[in-house]
């Protein structure tokens, strides 16, 4: 029997997609970094991750650095 994974929601475009094909990022004394297991967290999908016109808007919406957080995501999706 194959098993199905949880379905979460895009923080940015608010799609509805697997949970294993998305980014986990959780906020910690004001900076989004990679979900370590602790804690409470959201999803990024992949096409806004890749889409400068959403990371702008993240960036704006939870202000961040936007050097830092771009590094943070190139490293993620690297990581994949």
């Amino acid at each position: 029997m194959n098993k199905s994974q949880p379905i979460r929601m895009c923080i940015s475009c608010r799609e509805r997609q697997p949970q294993g094909s998305m980014l986990r990022l959780k906020m910690a004394d004001n900076e989004i970094i990679a979900y370590d297991g602790s804690g409470r967290s959201f999803y990024l999908c992949d096409v806004c991750s890749k889409n400068q016109k959403k990371i702008k808007g993240l960036i704006k919406r939870f202000k961040q650095d936007e050097e830092r957080f771009l590094k943070l995501l190139e490293e993620l999706i690297k990581n994949g």
